[in-house]
């Protein structure tokens, strides 16, 4: 697990000073039975007055998940999702120019003219 961690970008310090805390639960995959996993920062947890024990334990605080994958049958573990980095930037949001589009509100809003709410 800590290889992975470390393959998958996790600085290999945070990793050695870290003593993570991983949770599993037992599911499928893609057909396979797999154990899915969820390392986390215990420390962290007790700061805030947590006591992860469960990966259910995780599911009101995703922030505390440092990555997320599941293991399969022969050992190999796979990481499938990381915490987004706190320098990452935001992404840009901009308007829309729909004049671009061409006549898109018949494919949105066919044969109705105009917008409907809740099936009126």
């Amino acid at each position: 697990m800590l290889r992975a961690l470390e393959v998958d970008g996790l600085p290999p310090e945070r990793v050695a000073a870290l003593a993570l805390g991983v949770v599993e639960s037992l599911g499928s995959y893609a057909g396979r039975t797999v154990r899915y996993v969820r390392v986390f920062d215990p420390a962290r947890a007790v700061e805030l007055g947590l006591d992860i024990r469960a990966f259910v334990d995780l599911d009101a605080h995703p922030d505390l998940v440092l990555r997320t994958g599941h293991i399969e049958r022969d050992g190999t573990v796979v990481l499938t999702w990381r915490a987004p980095s706190p320098n990452a930037a935001a992404p840009i949001r901009g308007l829309l120019d729909r004049t671009v589009l061409g006549d898109d509100e018949r494919l949105v809003f066919a044969g109705t003219g105009a917008a409907r709410l809740g099936g009126e």
